[in-house]
């Protein structure tokens, strides 16, 4: 019998950068780095409980960066016309 896999531990933050695809949303990783994201890929590799994100490939987004990071690097996401938190772990 197969191994289970663990169930996500990221959905919530997920939806949230999937429903402002195409807006910009400032993604703040716990290193103090912040990142513009206005699109996501994203995926799990076998036993994950975060998934690994590519930012602004699909569509590719004139001038911004494509960056590579984990979920649970994630420490808050911010809307950056407002500045109201859309995602924080509790």
């Amino acid at each position: 019998m197969g191994s289970r896999m663990p169930p996500p531990r990221d959905e919530a933050l997920l939806a949230v950068l999937q429903e402002r695809d195409g807006s910009p949303s400032r993604v703040v990783l716990r290193n103090g780095s912040i990142l513009t994201v206005f699109n996501i890929a994203w995926g799990y590799d076998m036993g994950d409980e975060y998934s690994h994100v590519t930012s602004n490939v699909s569509p590719d987004v004139e001038g911004s960066t494509v960056d590579l990071f984990f979920t649970n690097d994630i420490d808050r996401i911010l809307d950056p016309a407002t500045g109201a938190t859309l995602f924080a772990w509790s």
